[in-house]
């Protein structure tokens, strides 16, 4: 009899989550990503903007598990207003989960949630590289249309990330990125 019952729920919790497997939903999609990095103290400035393309899981209405992959973006990095700017080309990826509201349903919708973000900056002039990664909190809106969305998503990012590599330690750096872009529900 034990066998029987167990058996059963082995065969009840495949179903349940195949309907849950069944139900999930992804997006595709491509757009616009800027970052902008500065630190306070010495007047350093970096603005980038690349391509992004994204990738999406919705396993829920209120859940999705996101990945964005930006390259070959071009950016100036300066210090202070009298110094010359230099040329840089930024590529990363970005891992994100997201917490929203009517995220799959066609219609508005809004989410929040934590990620981690990885980072290359290479000197056009120079060929020095520099790698930043760390914690990021995105926050989001967006329109669903049934077969296709558009999103607009800010990203505050954990200006320690930056320490050591980019700007000095201990250093007032402010970090934070934004995308436009266009989604393919599948």
């Amino acid at each position: 009899m034990k066998k029987i019952v167990l058996l059963s729920m082995a065969v009840a919790s495949m179903g349940a989550s195949a309907v849950s497997v069944a139900d999930t939903r992804a997006q595709v999609g491509a757009g616009y990503h800027g970052s902008s990095i500065a630190e306070n103290n010495s007047d350093y400035d970096v603005d980038f903007t690349s391509p992004v393309f994204s990738a999406r899981v919705l396993p829920s209405n209120h859940f999705a598990i996101e990945t964005n992959y930006y390259l070959a973006g071009g950016g100036k990095f300066s210090l202070g207003a009298d110094s010359g700017s230099s040329s840089y080309d930024t590529s990363g990826l970005e891992l994100n989960l997201l917490l929203g509201t009517n995220m799959v349903d066609e219609g508005v919708y809004a989410y929040a949630g934590v990620g981690y973000f990885s980072e290359t900056w290479k000197s056009n002039s120079s060929g020095s590289k520099y790698d930043a990664s760390g914690l990021q909190a995105p926050i989001g809106v967006g329109y669903n249309f049934g077969n296709f969305a558009v999103d607009l998503q800010y990203a505050y990012r954990n200006p320690s990330a930056y320490d050591g590599q980019v700007f000095d330690h201990g250093s007032d750096a402010e970090a934070s990125v934004y995308q436009l872009r266009f989604f393919s529900n599948l």
